[in-house]
């Protein structure tokens, strides 16, 4: 249990940290075509480090989500488990193209990338929504919040999923998953064996 809160709190937080930093990051690249793509391959360490520290922490929020399941009946953290696994499936094509390749192939494969975020992000939100819909763990604004939060960014990925808007407009959703991972890192603190039967 306490490797499971331990895991939850500092993937939840330090995932607002590196969403924080990519867009600080991104404000100076080109927005589309192959001038973006020279930026970002210019300036491939930082991206390099950007993108190598989300595969670490979706895993670390997958295996905790695990082992939450473990513990709790709530079938939210198993749904947020295997969505945070096609997430971090997006990561290393990314890593592993991108500095490699030419700008067709490259935007070949990033387009490939963006719907595997966009679909791990969507099975992680309804797991979110499941999640925080049974618990009882925070206090009623926070936990409606949540609900909220979880319900709108669902809609932006699962929009961008079926290409009524482009994958790269549902990824500014990460702004409402960005305030879900507070509430989310708060959550995994407050959980204990004695507040069990509210989960």
């Amino acid at each position: 249990m306490k490797t499971a809160k331990l895991l939850w709190s500092i993937a939840s937080f330090y995932l607002l940290v590196i969403g924080f930093f990519y867009m600080v990051v991104l404000k100076d690249a080109p927005p589309i075509g192959p001038e973006r793509y020279d930026y970002i391959t210019q300036n491939w360490s930082i991206y390099d480090y950007q993108w190598k520290s989300e595969l670490l922490m979706t895993t670390l929020l997958s295996i905790s989500s695990f082992l939450f399941s473990k513990y709790f009946k709530n079938p939210g953290f198993v749904i947020i488990g295997v969505g945070q696994l096609f997430f971090a499936m997006a990561m290393p094509l990314s890593i592993g193209i991108t500095p490699n390749a030419p700008f067709e192939f490259g935007t070949l494969i990033g387009k490939g990338a963006h719907q595997l975020v966009n679909y791990g992000m969507m099975v992680s939100l309804v797991g979110y929504l499941i999640l925080h819909w049974k618990a009882r763990i925070l206090s009623n604004w926070l936990r409606v919040l949540a609900i909220i939060l979880s319900t709108l960014a669902l809609i932006s990925f699962f929009g961008g999923f079926v290409n009524i808007i482009d994958s790269s407009t549902a990824q500014k959703a990460m702004l409402l998953v960005m305030c879900l991972y507070i509430i989310n890192g708060y959550f995994g603190i407050k959980i204990n064996k004695t507040n069990s039967n509210n989960l």
